[in-house]
């Protein structure tokens, strides 16, 4: 015969029951008035034509709504089956008179896009219908479109929708995965190199298949003779070295007309390991260490698409952060881990770490690069006298440079300064002509044909330095085309000193207190609680 239930039992029960239909009547009520908020914000459509490549967010109620352009739109009339996607849209009379759907789609990870096509993993080169692709977000609480720029190269697996067999639009339906970054691996200066030798501690893998050797003495050979224009290459240990460089994680490998570009793909975390003593002493004090800075510049630099091409997301140069080019050392690697995942935020969002090696006395804003300054960056007072850098002298020669424009230059002269004594114009004259420099960089650049040597604060000498140390100089001039810089700093003066929170931090300043000081408005923060934003 039947047991009856204990009362402590139904309670239980019936309590469980209850709080499922309270969810899902919750869910219901969210859902109707997310659609009565899309409707609101929907304008109605006016003009007759075909929306091409747009996207369906609701289709009910007599009522469609879709993304085209940047613009939500509503229109009478909707389809007999329920579908949100992309798809053509034939707008007569206000009303909806045909829709064409694009069914037809591919997935994989973007390697790479430009000149008229994507590399996709797994499927290879895809042609696009434009250069311009609309791209649809899934995964907020309603879609949206954002541009190409947004989505991060190599990170993130998306779908593309064709049409004729070129790529139309892209669906992001994953939060992208910000474990790694792609590096461009510079030759010199130049993008790509006339040939590389691969190897490896144990076997490689190319394009994941052990090759049966642990190095390629010919990559460019290599690849000629298995007929591709890309591979990637792996091994067992993680470590792949590149004309006897080693670096951490994996490297793709794309064939040019100029030769070969070497992309490093590599965890964050390690990246970081590489970055740290490459742009810092290691004898610093740890708190000045702590590697906040470089992480979340790296961060913010995933969406760049200046190596588009190759599928790269930064250099490894100056140009964003100088990686691999010292050892890992103890103390910085204690540095990165102590601050594992944590990055900089203001208002909620990453900001763009500038830092730089010492300022003159204080640091600068964005006028320095004219440029508008955003809300995190201010200038402060930073006494960077513990560098050699702090001060120093430059001496100019104009006849050891012959500009091949302008010829031989005959002058130098200050146009204007900042109140921090940092030049924003200079002008060299060559005779009849002259030209003007405006950006920090190039007035660096230019001075650095001419310089000689540079002699710094604790008295030692450098030479062959391609730039000026610093934009923070004046000018004496000499005789015979000799000038004197009498200046300050080293790099272009605009966030985080590094020498300066050295010295904050032997003061007794903690890492998150030296960030405070040199950025505004800033809060230390894990990295998962801004990746929504990236």
């Amino acid at each position: 015969r039947r047991r009856r239930q204990k009362p402590n039992q139904m309670v239980w029960i019936m309590l469980a029951i209850t709080m499922v239909c309270v969810v899902i009547v919750f869910a219901i009520v969210m859902a109707q008035k997310e659609k009565g908020t899309l409707v609101k914000q929907a304008r109605a459509v006016t003009k007759d034509m075909v929306y091409e490549n747009a996207y369906i967010v609701s289709n009910d109620d007599g009522r469609l709504i879709f993304i085209c352009d940047g613009d939500l739109y509503r229109a009478k009339g909707t389809m007999e089956e329920s579908f949100t996607g992309v798809c053509d849209i034939e707008i007569s009379g206000s009303k909806v008179k045909k829709i064409q759907v694009k069914p037809d789609d591919i997935s994989g990870v973007m390697l790479s896009y430009g000149n008229g096509s994507m590399q996709i993993a797994g499927q290879g080169d895809i042609p696009m219908q434009s250069d311009k692709l609309p791209v649809y977000d899934e995964t907020g609480t309603s879609p949206k479109e954002i541009s190409v720029s947004d989505l991060i190269i190599g990170s993130e697996t998306l779908s593309y929708i064709l049409d004729s067999g070129r790529i139309c639009a892209i669906v992001r339906r994953q939060v992208p995965d910000l474990t790694y970054i792609r590096v461009l691996i510079k030759n010199d200066g130049k993008d790509a190199f006339p040939t590389i030798a691969a190897a490896a501690a144990a076997n490689i893998y190319v394009d994941d298949i052990d090759c049966g050797s642990n190095a390629i003495d010919d990559v460019g050979a290599y690849m000629a003779n298995a007929q591709k224009s890309r591979i990637k290459v792996s091994s067992a240990d993680n470590y792949v070295s590149i004309n006897g460089k080693s670096y951490p994680g994996s490297f793709e490998f794309i064939g040019t007309d100029a030769g070969i570009v070497a992309v490093n793909t590599v965890d964050v975390e390690t990246y970081v390991r590489y970055v740290l003593p490459s742009e810092m002493p290691s004898t610093f004090d740890a708190e000045a260490l702590k590697a906040v800075c470089a992480r979340t510049f790296v961060y913010s630099q995933m969406k760049n698409t200046q190596y588009a091409l190759y599928g790269a997301n930064i250099d490894n140069t100056t140009a964003f952060q100088v990686y691999n080019a010292s050892e890992i050392k103890q103390s910085t690697d204690e540095a990165v881990k102590a601050t594992a995942g944590q990055v900089v935020s203001c208002g909620g969002s990453l900001i763009t770490c500038y830092y730089f090696s010492t300022s003159a006395g204080k640091t600068e804003d964005m006028e320095v690069w004219s440029s508008s300054t955003p809300d995190f960056i201010h200038k402060v007072e930073s006494v960077d006298d513990n560098s050699p850098y702090y001060r120093w002298t430059s001496e100019l020669d104009l006849s050891a440079y012959n500009d091949p424009q302008y010829g031989t230059a005959t002058g130098i002269s200050v146009d204007k300064t900042s109140d921090a004594g940092y030049v924003l114009s200079l002008t060299i004259n060559y005779g009849n002509k002259s030209q003007t420099f405006t950006a920090e960089n190039d007035i660096r650049k230019a001075l650095g044909h001419y310089q000689k040597k540079v002699t710094l604060n604790d008295g030692s000498v450098r030479e062959n330095m391609s730039m000026i140390p610093s934009a923070c100089f004046s000018v004496s001039a000499g005789a015979n085309g000799h000038y004197t810089l009498s200046g300050g700093g080293f790099g272009h003066g605009i966030g985080f000193s590094q020498y300066g929170a050295d010295k904050l931090a032997k003061a007794g300043s903690g890492y998150k207190d030296i960030i405070g000081y040199y950025y505004k408005d800033v809060t230390v923060v894990d990295i998962s609680s801004v990746r929504s934003e990236q």
